[in-house]
């Protein structure tokens, strides 16, 4: 990755122009029968998008179906559900009530940040161990948001725990 950092941008980019509020109420403007659901632990404003019908979940980086920590894994796309990204999770007890949440679900398909689109009893089995033992699955052993989560408003972080 390193390497390739020259490629990207120097700067923020805008984007201000395409956002939107979503309703209070769950619904997804211009995508009828979707609900968006808050599913903070990754980043504070993090949301997936789920659709009953036929039990789709998009779950953004709630949680990923790649192993992010092996390029090996990464390369080849093996389906394993993990815990989400853990450079980038800055709360972990939210972070493991969004994933209970969503395995609660049961859902049929699940599309994540991170990898493959699985499906199928095979991948709720994997979500519901995950949610049973999230702590030991997916929380990394140290880090920074281990023992105290990022905390934000509106404007952006309020609190940066200290280095550990």
């Amino acid at each position: 990755m390193p390497k390739l950092s020259p490629m990207f941008g120097t700067g923020p980019i805008d984007v201000s122009r395409w956002l939107r509020v979503l309703p209070d109420d769950g619904s997804v403007p211009g995508m009828t029968g979707w609900r968006w659901l808050h599913t903070a632990g990754h980043t504070p404003g993090h949301i997936s998008l789920w659709r009953e019908s036929d039990r789709t979940l998009i779950a953004g980086d709630a949680f990923i179906t790649t192993n992010m920590e092996s390029a090996y894994a990464v390369l080849t796309q093996k389906e394993e559900l993990h815990g989400p990204p853990t450079p980038f999770t800055t709360d972990w007890p939210s972070a493991r009530r969004s994933v209970e949440m969503l395995a609660a679900l049961q859902p049929e398909v699940a599309i994540t940040g991170h990898g493959r689109a699985m499906k199928g009893q095979l991948m709720r089995d994997a979500l519901n161990t995950l949610a049973g033992d999230f702590d030991r699955i997916a929380v990394p052993d140290k880090g920074r948001y281990i023992r105290e989560p990022v905390r934000a408003d509106e404007t952006g972080p309020t609190y940066i725990p200290p280095e550990q």
